[in-house]
């Protein structure tokens, strides 16, 4: 009896063993991506166009492979005729990326832009800190954001020296203090002009002009700014208080002053005017000189006739040497000094909110190309989330954000402010506005 071996396989065509080989690989691509960690830093623009002046939103997310430890800080960059602004408080949740679980921070910016065309987004530094799990040490990390680009769009019949703001409208109001009628020369009155728009946030919003006629002195404070967010609606306001003095008498008009902002929906231009305000001011009363009866003594009437030509001198002098002595005193001592004064007194003493009004204080001095270092931009920025960020909801009432102001320290501020002020060195104190015309010319 003869016995025929079997063979132990049998030989498979070799397409077969290509396609099967294929197919193996690719059922293990995504086990293979999957297990890649993802990046730390990411940013997302979810739409990238938008008119000159208009909200443009983008998204900064930071991963880290346990829980978050403090505040995230950012670097933003200087961006010419652009402003980014932290919008809210950033959003945490989580993500698994194979066997390992990622948190997420997701930090919500606005961008708005004076400038048309092409805009860049350079790469920014984020700072973050993250726990190993949740109970390991902190790890501080420093990265840095990919850099993106956004087009920008001009509206027909686009200035670029004129402000313009891309909302669907702009709500203005104003009260006066007294309000406008008879006056005295030397009075003092007051100007309360209010903003709100949607989509937007009020530090976005035009100033008023300061530019006065001849015989009206006008004195801007700084504004106050307001922005608010309810269930996905953002809103901003912002208040702004001038103070005139009439230096002259007779008639006196201030313009009316015309708010312009460009619809995107029907893409045509919005105005709202606040009408002229006419002033009859009283000449001051002038001083009138007794008539002296010359005295039968004639030393006693030498010395009163020198006493009065001494008297007439000074009176017909004084608004001279009142002048002098005002401009040797802002020489001495000009608004960007008493400003920053004012801040380092309020940093010494832990004042944040009077911290806040001293630094646009002395902000409104400098000319628009002033650079900061990224330790003064983050400081500042700490103080306007810790003065109008969004409260978080675990916080039970408004006293609890209330204590945090007052808990605020201000030593850190004050030595990057005083850094900033030594390395930058002695400057040139001119007079001269920095912001481009308020409304286009007729």
């Amino acid at each position: 009896m003869t016995l025929h071996s079997q063979p132990a396989f049998r030989a498979v065509p070799l397409h077969v063993l290509v396609i099967t080989l294929a197919w193996a690989l690719a059922l293990d691509a995504p086990a293979i991506a999957a297990d890649e960690p993802p990046k730390p830093v990411t940013i997302e623009v979810p739409t990238p166009k938008a008119w000159v002046g208009q909200r443009l939103p983008f998204f900064v997310k930071v991963r880290a492979p346990g829980s978050f430890v403090g505040a995230t800080s950012f670097s933003l960059p200087q961006i010419p005729r652009t402003v980014i602004l932290q919008v809210g408080t950033p959003v945490v949740s989580s993500e698994d990326v194979g066997d390992d679980s990622w948190f997420i921070q997701t930090h919500e910016f606005a961008l708005y832009s004076q400038a048309f065309g092409t805009v860049k987004i350079p790469a920014f530094e984020v700072r973050y800190a993250n726990r190993e799990g949740f109970t390991g040490p902190a790890t501080d990390h420093t990265q840095r954001t990919p850099e993106v680009t956004v087009e920008i769009q001009a509206p027909p019949d686009y200035d670029p020296q004129v402000f313009v703001v891309t909302v669907d409208k702009i709500d203005v109001q104003e009260t006066w203090d007294p309000p406008p009628g008879k006056a005295k020369q030397g009075d003092v009155i007051h100007r309360t002009i209010t903003q709100t728009a949607d989509q937007i946030s009020g530090m976005v919003l035009a100033p008023p002009p300061a530019t006065v006629p001849d015989g009206i002195q006008a004195y801007v404070k700084s504004p106050q700014v307001t922005d608010h967010t309810e269930r996905g609606e953002f809103s901003g306001e912002r208040r702004d208080t001038v103070t005139y003095q009439f230096k002259g008498s007779g008639k006196l008009t201030l313009p009316a002053i015309r708010y312009v902002w460009w619809n995107p929906d029907d893409e045509s231009y919005g105005s709202q005017i606040l009408p002229e305000a006419t002033f009859d001011v009283a000449a001051a009363p002038q001083p009138q000189l007794a008539t002296v009866t010359e005295p039968n003594w004639q030393p006693v009437a030498w010395a009163i006739a020198i006493i009065g030509v001494l008297a007439i001198l000074i009176a017909t002098q004084f608004n001279r040497i009142a002048a002098w002595f005002r401009s040797i005193k802002r020489r001495l001592t000009p608004a960007d000094r008493v400003a920053a004064r004012k801040l380092i007194r309020a940093c010494r003493a832990s004042d944040a909110r009077a911290a806040e009004t001293a630094w646009n204080q002395w902000l409104n001095t400098q000319p628009e190309d002033e650079t900061f270092s990224n330790e003064l931009r983050s400081t500042v920025l700490d103080l306007h989330r810790l003065l109008y960020g969004q409260a978080s909801s675990n916080e039970p009432t408004a006293a609890v954000q209330a204590q945090t102001v007052s808990n605020w320290q201000g030593e850190t501020l004050r030595q990057a402010f005083q850094q900033h002020v030594q390395q930058r060195g002695p400057r040139q104190h001119a007079s001269e506005e920095c912001l481009p015309p308020l409304n286009p010319v007729a």
